[in-house]
């Protein structure tokens, strides 16, 4: 039972769950799961009674996917932060700067609540009794995010390799290009919801146009 708690736990860290709501537990959150298959199974009692297991258990997981949505739009408000990252880090890597004042460096230029809070406990564990590996490690456990799994694996080997600048100019690329292919298909989305409303719009007017013209044929067809 220990585990699943645990586990539960972990979820609700890397998902930003109790960021959001910082009271939120592994109890409580069950509870939660509990109470939405509660409500889903009543309501498919309401629409067939065969129904109800079915809405039961998908109600139980809806608060799950609603996490890992949120976490994935976290993400993506995310992407700027941690592209600004990779930079200050590799240029303060080719002058010779320590990684703790990059990093503090980072913090002052962070713009996501979510992000910047991570960081600043990053800050102050490093300033304080941990070392760099350990806090490092208990930053990336709050997130489920490729590139801020890379950039850690980067932070841990930056005293040990010489390659850290190269790395990160390599990343930094990447995420450029993740960024770029987003905001295309976020254009293309918009693009084709304008298109949509357009048609819809059309088809309005041409109903419209069709009824008054029905309406008209039939008023002197009664004369």
């Amino acid at each position: 039972m220990s585990g699943i708690i645990e586990k539960i736990d972990d979820f609700l860290i890397r998902h930003g769950i109790q960021f959001m709501f910082s009271w939120m537990n592994p109890f409580r959150f069950l509870a939660v799961m509990l109470i939405s298959a509660l409500i889903c199974a009543i309501a498919g009692c309401g629409i067939n009674i065969f129904l109800t297991p079915v809405f039961c258990i998908a109600g139980f997981f809806i608060p799950v996917i609603l996490a890992v949505i949120s976490n994935r739009a976290d993400n993506d408000a995310m992407m700027s932060d941690i592209e600004s990252m990779y930079d200050v880090i590799r240029i303060q890597a080719r002058a010779g700067v320590f990684i703790q004042d990059s990093l503090m460096d980072c913090y002052m230029l962070c713009t996501n609540r979510r992000l910047k809070a991570a960081l600043l406990e990053l800050c102050n564990r490093i300033s304080t009794r941990s070392t760099l590996k350990e806090a490092v490690d208990d930053f990336n456990k709050r997130f489920t995010n490729m590139h801020i799994d890379i950039l850690c694996v980067i932070l841990n080997q930056a005293q040990t390799s010489g390659k850290t600048v190269q790395i990160l100019s390599d990343m930094s690329e990447q995420i450029r290009q993740v960024r770029h292919t987003h905001a295309m298909k976020e254009k293309g989305k918009l693009e084709r919801k304008i298109e949509i409303l357009e048609l819809l719009i059309f088809i309005g007017v041409l109903a419209i146009g069709i009824y008054s013209m029905g309406t008209e044929i039939t008023v002197m067809l009664n004369q």
